[in-house]
């Protein structure tokens, strides 16, 4: 009976590092259509990106009820590790490895989010200003006229001496 908790284990652990290198690699594509601008590609990779988490997060309920009927308190690596250790030595040692695997994945994911959303930033910050520029140039000169909606300039041109001498 826990040599079949351990497999499932294994397998369920398995199939999560899949998805945590799945995301790794739609976080680099994230970074290079940031990159590129091209940001209508944005959605589909993020709406992957989504699916992914709700795959794992499935995936660890899965853990979860496993190590539940283990009778180990959590299911977190390090418990399921110690919990296990004394029965299969060798089991403990492919978890350890695959512990240590999501580990290196997740500060790699962490580190691509964290570019991204700096790029996300400036993105934002050039959209500001070349919004600000355009803004600036679309704006009425409303100081050329008066109260009454008379054209001051016009005015000021009559009065001018060239007016007056032509």
């Amino acid at each position: 009976m826990i040599k079949e908790q351990i497999q499932q284990l294994e397998t369920i652990i398995d199939k999560e590092i899949d998805g945590y290198k799945n995301i790794e690699k739609l976080y680099a594509d994230k970074k290079e259509l940031l990159v590129h601008g091209k940001a209508s590609e944005l959605f589909d990779v993020d709406a992957k990106i989504q699916n992914l988490y709700k795959n794992i997060s499935n995936l660890s309920d899965a853990r979860k009820n496993v190590t539940k009927a283990m009778e180990i308190p959590t299911f977190s690596l390090t418990d399921i590790i110690n919990k296990i250790k004394d029965k299969d030595e060798e089991s403990a040692k492919k978890l350890e490895s695959k512990k240590e695997e999501v580990k290196q994945l997740a500060q790699r994911i962490f580190e691509l989010e964290k570019v991204n959303m700096e790029l996300l930033k400036h993105g934002m910050h050039v959209t500001n200003k070349t919004l600000e520029i355009i803004i600036k140039g679309l704006k009425p000169i409303t100081n050329e006229y008066n109260g009454k909606g008379e054209n001051i300039t016009k005015n000021q041109l009559e009065m001018s001496s060239i007016v007056e001498e032509a």
